[in-house]
C-alpha cells in the first residue's frame, strides 16, 4: 500500500491484515473466507496506531468513528466458570450492559441479542452448521475470524429486526424481568412495529416487506437507502470487553483512511441463517467483508493498549436507520444488542 512520508513517520507500527480480494461477492455461506481456508483473500501490511496516542479516548464516538470506548467495572467475577455460565450472564452481566448503554448512548430501548466468548484459538468444526455456526448455549466459545469484516450490512440489520418472533425474549433466555423488564420487552416490540411500518411506508410497499425471509434479496428493502424514513432510529452494536488484561492479539478497528468520509468499502458475504433462537426459521442475511486498501483509500487500524476489563468498546455493526455504519473490525466477549434512541440522536 502506498503511504505518504508523513503517514509513515506518524505510525511506526505496522501489521498484516487479511482482506477479501475479488470484486464480486462470494457464494452463499462461503465460510471458508472467515476461517482462513479460502483462496480469495489477500494479506496487506498496513499502519496500526494505539488509540491512546492519537487523541483523548472520549473523542472516539459511534457517531464520528463507528465505535465508542466506555468505562464500567466488570459486574461479575472474571473466572472461567462465571463467564461461561448463562445464568450469571443473564442475571448480572446483561442488565449492567443494558443500563450502561442507556446511560452513555441515550438509548431508550436496549435488547441483548446473543453473546459470544472468543477464548479459543480456532473454531471447532465438529457438528458445524453454516446456517447457525455459533454455539447453541448463551456462553459458548468461538475462535477468531480470519478476515477484516463488519458483522452486518445495514440491510442485514434490517433483516434481523424483521426476523424476530413474538417469543424472542423467552427463546433467547432474556425474558426474566431481572434481565429485561416487562416494560422494556413491551417497548421493544412496540418500537419494532413502528420501525417496520415506517420503513414500509417510506419505501412505498403495499404490504410488509419480506426482506430477510426466504431468499428475501429481491425485496425493495434490501438495498434501500432509507430515503423518506421518519420512524425511530435504530442500530445493532457489538460490545467488546476483555475478561483480563490483553497482552496480545487485541481487537483492531478501522480508524483512518477508508474509515473516513462515506465509510469503508465492503463486499457482502450472503448468508442464509437457520434455526436461530427467537428468529424466523430461515432468513437471508449478510456479513460485510472489508475491501483491501488502495493507494487512493489507505487503511489505518487502531487498537487500545493496556486494555482491561473495565473498558468496553461499543462498536456499531451497522445502523439501518440513522447514522451510516462505519466501523470495521478484525477478528473477547460480544453481546450484540438492538438499541433505540431517546430522541433524534445517533442511536435509535
Amino acid at each position: 500500500m502506498a503511504t505518504t512520508t508523513a503517514t509513515k513517520a506518524k505510525f511506526q507500527l505496522e501489521a498484516v491484515f487479511n482482506y477479501y480480494a475479488p470484486p464480486t461477492p462470494p457464494e452463499l455461506d462461503d465460510l471458508s473466507i472467515l476461517n482462513g481456508t479460502s483462496p480469495d483473500t489477500v494479506s496487506c501490511q498496513v499502519p496500526v496506531v494505539d488509540l491512546r496516542a492519537t487523541a483523548p479516548l472520549s473523542t472516539f464516538t459511534h457517531e464520528s468513528h463507528g465505535f465508542q470506548i466506555l468505562h464500567q467495572p466488570l459486574p461479575i467475577d472474571a473466572s472461567h466458570a462465571s463467564v461461561h455460565d448463562p445464568a450469571v450472564l443473564a442475571s448480572r452481566y446483561y442488565p449492567s450492559i443494558i443500563a450502561l448503554l442507556k446511560a452513555q448512548l441515550g438509548a431508550r430501548s436496549v435488547v441483548v441479542i446473543n453473546s459470544t466468548l472468543r477464548d479459543i484459538p480456532a473454531p471447532n468444526l465438529d457438528g458445524f452448521d453454516p446456517g447457525n455456526p455459533r454455539p447453541t448455549t448463551g456462553a459458548g466459545s468461538l475462535g477468531p475470524f480470519f478476515i477484516a469484516h463488519s458483522d452486518y450490512t445495514p440491510g442485514a440489520v434490517r433483516a434481523h429486526l424483521r426476523a424476530v418472533r413474538p417469543d424472542w425474549f423467552a427463546a433467547t433466555g432474556t425474558a426474566d424481568p431481572g434481565t429485561t423488564s416487562l416494560a422494556d420487552q413491551e417497548l421493544f416490540f412496540r418500537l419494532r412495529g413502528e420501525i417496520i411500518a415506517a420503513e414500509d411506508r417510506a419505501a412505498g410497499l403495499q404490504q410488509p416487506g419480506i426482506v430477510g425471509q426466504g431468499d428475501g434479496k429481491g425485496g425493495t428493502l434490501w438495498n434501500w437507502d432509507g430515503k423518506g424514513y421518519a420512524g425511530p432510529r435504530y442500530a445493532m452494536f457489538s460490545i467488546w470487553r476483555p475478561w483480563e488484561p490483553v497482552r496480545r492479539d487485541p481487537l483492531a478497528v478501522l480508524v483512518g483512511g477508508a474509515a473516513e468520509g462515506d465509510g469503508f468499502l465492503y463486499v457482502p458475504l450472503p448468508r442464509l441463517y437457520r434455526n436461530r433462537p427467537g428468529c424466523a426459521s430461515e432468513y437471508a442475511n449478510e456479513n460485510a467483508l472489508v475491501r483491501p486498501p488502495t493507494p487512493e483509500r489507505g487503511h489505518v487500524w487502531g487498537y487500545l493498549s493496556v486494555s482491561r476489563s473495565s473498558f468496553t468498546i461499543a462498536r456499531r455493526c451497522a445502523a439501518a436507520m440513522g447514522v451510516s455504519g462505519r466501523c470495521a473490525r478484525i477478528a473477547r466477549f460480544i453481546p450484540r444488542i438492538w438499541t433505540a434512541s431517546r430522541c433524534g440522536g445517533a442511536v435509535s
